[in-house]
C-alpha cells in the first residue's frame, strides 16, 4: 500500500479527540417535528372516536398534550441518533448510513408517538366504559346487562382500531418528516460533539445557572399571565403578582450577565416566598381580601408555577452549597437541554391554565384562576 492511500485512510479513520455526544442542533429539530405532528393526529384521532369530554378545545389540547410529551420525543431522538453514532462512526459518509440513521430516528418516534395514543386511547375508553354504564342504568330494555357487554365490547374494538390505524397514520408522517428534515439539511446528519466543545459551552454559561434563570422566567411569565384577572377582581392581588414577576424576571435576567453570590439567594427568596404563601393560602386562606379565611382552590396554573419554583429553590441551595468546593465535572449539554425542554413544558401549561384570552379563544373554558376564591 503507497503512502498516499495510509495517509487517506488514516485521514477517513481520524475522529475528533475526547468522548463524542449528539448535537443538540441534531437531535431538537427532529424531535420537535415528530411531537407536534404525532399530536396533531392524536387529536384528530380523538375527535373522531374519542370520548365527548376530551373533545372540547382541540388546539390547546394539542398544543399543551405535545409539549408535554417532547421530552420523550426527545430522549427517543438522542437515543436513535447515539445508536447511530456507535454503529456507523461520527460521520456518515454514504447515503445508506444516513438512511439508515433516520429510519432508526423514524422508529423510536414512531414508538413514543404510539404509546401516546394507546394511553390517550385507553383513557378514552375508560370514560366510555363510565358513560354507557350510566346509560345502561337509565334504561330497563336488555337482560342481564347483556347489551352493556356487547356496546363496552364494541368500544373497545373501536379504539383498537382506531390505535392501530392511527400507528400507520404516525409511520408514514413521520417518515415524510424526517425526511424534509434531512433533505433540509442537505441530506447530512452530523452525528458528532466531542466533549471538549461541551466544556467550551459549559464555560462560557454554567448549566445550573441557565437552569435557574429559566425556571425564574417561566415562573414569572406564569404570574404575569394571572395578574389581570387578579386586577379586575382585588387590585391588591394583582400588583403584587406584576411585582413579583418583575422581581424574578430581574433575578433570572442578572443570573444570566453576573455571578455574585447574593443573586443565588435572592433567586431563592424569589421562590420560598411565593411557595410558602401558596401553601399557606391552600390550607388555611388569606386573612384579608376576598374569601379571607377560606382556603383557595388548586389550580393548573399555580401547580406549574409550584413546580418551577421548587426546581428553582433546589438549583439555588445546590449553587450556594456548591460554592467554595472543587468544580465537578461539567453537566452533559444533553442533560441541561433536556432541562430547558422540561422547564418550557411546564411554562406552556401554566399559561395554558391560566386564563389567558388567547388560550381561551381554542380551550373554550380556560384554567383555574391561580388565587380566585371557591364558589
Amino acid at each position: 500500500m503507497s503512502t498516499t492511500s495510509i495517509t487517506a485512510t488514516t485521514a477517513r479513520q481520524r475522529v475528533p479527540q475526547g468522548r463524542l455526544g449528539v448535537p443538540w442542533l441534531t437531535a431538537m429539530p427532529l424531535a420537535v417535528v415528530l411531537a407536534y405532528a404525532d399530536g396533531f393526529w392524536m387529536t384528530s384521532l380523538r375527535g373522531a372516536v374519542g370520548s365527548i369530554e376530551r373533545t372540547q378545545g382541540p388546539f390547546a389540547s394539542w398544543l399543551r398534550e405535545s409539549t408535554i410529551v417532547l421530552p420523550f420525543f426527545v430522549l427517543a431522538v438522542l437515543g436513535a441518533l447515539t445508536l447511530a453514532l456507535r454503529l456507523f462512526g461520527s460521520e456518515l459518509r454514504r447515503s445508506t448510513t444516513v438512511l439508515a440513521t433516520a429510519l432508526l430516528v423514524v422508529g423510536s418516534g414512531t414508538v413514543v408517538g404510539i404509546a401516546e395514543m394507546a394511553a390517550s386511547s385507553a383513557y378514552d375508553y375508560y370514560l366510555q366504559s363510565g358513560q354507557l354504564q350510566l346509560m345502561d342504568a337509565m334504561r330497563d330494555t336488555c337482560a342481564g346487562g347483556r347489551c352493556l357487554a356487547q356496546e363496552q365490547q364494541a368500544s373497545l374494538w373501536l379504539q383498537v382500531r382506531a390505535v392501530g390505524y392511527g400507528s400507520g397514520i404516525l409511520l408514514v408522517t413521520n417518515l415524510i418528516l424526517v425526511g424534509w428534515v434531512v433533505a433540509i439539511r442537505g441530506g447530512r446528519l452530523n452525528l458528532s460533539r466531542t466533549l471538549a466543545a461541551d466544556q467550551a459551552h459549559a464555560n462560557r454559561t454554567d448549566g445550573s445557572r441557565l437552569l435557574l434563570a429559566a425556571g425564574l422566567f417561566g415562573s414569572a411569565a406564569i404570574h404575569a399571565a394571572v395578574a389581570p384577572e387578579h386586577l379586575s377582581e382585588w387590585a391588591a392581588a394583582g400588583v403584587f403578582f406584576l411585582v413579583l414577576a418583575a422581581a424574578q424576571l430581574a433575578v433570572a435576567a442578572l443570573l444570566l450577565v453576573r455571578r455574585q453570590p447574593v443573586l443565588l439567594l435572592a433567586a431563592a427568596l424569589a421562590s420560598l416566598g411565593p411557595l410558602a404563601l401558596w401553601l399557606y393560602a391552600r390550607t388555611v386562606g388569606m386573612p384579608f381580601g376576598p374569601g379571607a379565611g377560606v382556603p383557595e382552590r388548586i389550580g393548573l396554573a399555580d401547580c406549574a408555577a409550584c413546580v418551577l419554583q421548587v426546581s428553582t429553590l433546589l438549583a439555588a441551595v445546590v449553587l450556594l452549597r456548591g460554592r467554595g468546593r472543587p468544580r465537578r465535572r461539567p453537566t452533559s449539554a444533553h442533560v441541561t437541554w433536556l432541562t430547558l425542554v422540561a422547564v418550557t413544558a411546564v411554562t406552556v401549561i401554566g399559561l395554558a391554565g391560566s386564563g389567558l384570552p388567547w388560550f381561551e379563544d381554542f380551550a373554550g373554558s380556560g384554567g383555574q384562576s391561580v388565587m380566585a376564591p371557591p364558589h
